[in-house]
């Protein structure tokens, strides 16, 4: 049971987590972590939580303070639970991102001279305006906003600068919807195509209202719209999964087909293909490309996709773990965009067992990218490249893309 404690103490941080608090030690040795601090600075804490081993205070006041330290430009800040650095100055959050990733290889896979090169920024340079999607919470009197930090309990907001203008234009506009659980906004921020649905039930007369704002509500799971990355046109479905950041997707794909060196004699397994962002423009240049996907939504769009592309791409509909009876028995590259928990063991040996030269991890998460990095070095493999991409500035998430080569001896 945790003790109450409301003491106030003095606490020096001299680290991030890999949750994206900071971190500082007690006198008596335990970690105490810290939301809104920076690195480097000295803080007055109130002491909210204590364990054994660790404690987590509440900021109080910053008696010395970094100067990476900035005003969040977010009215919000401080309620919202949505952003959690934007104190920070952006290149400084994304120097502590590349730290986490390397504190994560160093900690979990035992690489503790991972060279984990520095984070790619993508889009605009203030790093807001990126969201191509949003969940958005609603309070009983049908506001939408977002959930305060560590609860459930609705906060309004009626402008949040991480949406894209074509989002943040409707969430301003947006009527309140009282009796619904859930607003869900999506833009194509390249076609120019938006969907907006909800959960729940609203009054005919909202939806009537929401309707002469300009804003055509719909039953969430209803719609679908279009977006473009690099060349490549993708339908996505309302239930499909797709990178939030479209700046971020392109640069992911550059990245991994760059790791991947793919010709046309090369075989590619295209592991969680979701609706084709990487099979797609894998299928244009390499011999074969076996896509493996289970989610109905998304396997529609990607059977959709590669309708025109049939004898270059094979899609494999069923679990990663059950897909590995369809695949050759030996294929020259994987790639694998997973999500948030990783590859499990079972899809490791999979991919281990096709021998593949080359194995290109897309990870959304630093800690899953550790366990499954050290699975796939301990199956003779070397981690060659790691490169994190700010996909979700001013907040603590990062992806990374990582390249793995067969070790000496192993070709």
């Amino acid at each position: 049971m945790d003790d109450p404690v409301q003491e106030t103490i003095t606490v020096d941080l001299h680290d991030m987590a890999h949750g994206g608090e900071a971190v500082g030690r007690l006198e008596d040795g335990r970690a105490i972590f810290v939301a809104g601090g920076i690195p480097g600075e000295k803080v007055e804490v109130r002491l909210v939580r204590e364990k054994k081993r660790w404690a987590r205070g509440e900021l109080v006041s910053v008696i010395e303070a970094s100067e990476d330290r900035v005003t969040p430009p977010c009215p919000f800040v401080g309620d919202c639970g949505g952003c959690q650095w934007q104190h920070i100055a952006l290149p400084r959050q994304r120097t502590l991102k590349r730290e986490i990733i390397a504190g994560q290889l160093g900690h979990l896979a035992g690489l503790a001279d991972a060279q984990v090169e520095e984070t790619v920024g993508v889009g605009d340079e203030d790093g807001f305006g990126y969201r191509n999607h949003v969940h958005l919470s609603v309070d009983e009197a049908g506001q939408t906003g977002y959930y305060r930090s560590g609860s459930r309990e609705p906060v309004p907001v009626d402008s949040c600068l991480l949406l894209h203008p074509l989002l943040r234009e409707w969430q301003e506009k947006l009527p309140p919807l009282p009796g619904a659980h859930r607003v869900e906004l999506r833009a194509g921020t390249r076609t120019f195509q938006r969907l907006a649905m909800f959960r729940g039930y609203i009054e005919e007369s909202a939806g009537e209202e929401s309707y002469q704002r300009g804003i055509p509500l719909g039953r969430a799971g209803e719609g679908e719209l279009t977006e473009m990355v690099g060349v490549e046109r993708y339908r996505i479905s309302s239930k499909s999964f797709f990178q939030v950041n479209t700046d971020g997707a392109e640069k992911l794909v550059e990245l991994a087909l760059e790791m991947l060196d793919v010709d046309d004699s090369t075989t590619v397994m295209d592991a969680f293909a979701g609706v084709g962002l990487f099979s797609i423009p894998l299928g244009r240049v390499a011999s074969k490309v076996w896509a493996v996907e289970r989610h109905p939504a998304a396997l529609r769009d990607l059977r959709h996709h590669a309708e025109k592309m049939k004898d270059k791409i094979h899609i494999v509909g069923t679990e990663m773990q059950d897909a590995f009876t369809q695949l050759p028995g030996r294929v020259d590259r994987v790639l694998a965009d997973p999500p948030r928990e990783g590859l499990t063991e079972s899809v490791v040996e999979g991919i281990l067992g096709l021998q593949p030269e080359k194995i290109v991890l897309v990870a959304c998460d630093p800690a899953s990218l550790a366990r499954d990095a050290k699975g796939i070095i301990e199956g003779g493999y070397q981690l060659e490249r790691v490169v994190p991409v700010d996909l979700f500035p001013h907040t603590y998430h990062i992806e990374a893309v990582a390249l793995f080569g067969r070790g000496l001896g192993e070709e």
